[in-house]
């Protein structure tokens, strides 16, 4: 059996997949650009930089995951779109969540994406530890990494995935790493 076959049989990521994104995608870059870009500004323009630089970041990254995700399907995406493409349902949330897991497993120190509710009207997730806003606080300093600008990535990330599968979403931050210790998303079906 070829390694092609093997991967259609694997209900597992492809590790490759994940690697390239991993590589492509380093938080150290990012937040390196980043720290350069508000070194010599002031702090009411930190916004707008953060805004840019990480919305950037987060609809790159979707459209990669995305590219990749197709290009690297594995046993339970097929059965997902099978079911969906049979029934007419399933599509929300749970081609969704599988472009979100890819992009979080690929970029962040975790195993596993935590989802806290996947029905067919909402999808929630939190991320608890975050690779990237532990390196904001580490290369900017607690003040700059209080202002949360990484949430631009996730926001960014998100809207691109929806919009790229026709999805009308409305999307709200319900938790931070700065007020809850901890960040998470609700994606309502509109």
């Amino acid at each position: 059996m070829s390694d092609k076959e093997m991967a259609k049989l694997s209900f597992d990521l492809n590790e490759d997949m994940l690697n390239t994104l991993s590589q492509e995608f380093e938080i150290s870059k990012l937040v390196a650009k980043f720290s350069e870009a508000i070194a010599t500004e002031e702090r009411e323009k930190i916004e707008g930089i953060a805004r840019q630089i990480f919305g950037e970041y987060g609809r790159d990254l979707m459209k990669r995951t995305v590219q990749l995700g197709e290009e690297y399907p594995d046993r339970t995406y097929e059965v997902i779109k099978a079911a969906a493409q049979k029934t007419g349902s399933f599509a929300f949330p749970h081609i969704p969540q599988r472009f979100l897991e890819i992009a979080y497993l690929s970029t962040q120190p975790i195993m596993k994406l935590h989802i806290v509710e996947n029905s067919p009207r909402r999808l929630i997730y939190q991320l608890e530890s975050c690779a990237t806003f532990d390196a904001l606080k580490q290369r900017c300093g607690d003040e700059v990494a209080s202002l949360l600008p990484c949430r631009y990535a996730c926001l960014a990330a998100c809207d691109t995935l929806f919009k790229g599968l026709d999805m009308p979403m409305e999307l709200v931050m319900g938790a931070s790493m700065v007020s809850d210790g901890y960040c998470q998303f609700i994606l309502r079906k509109v």
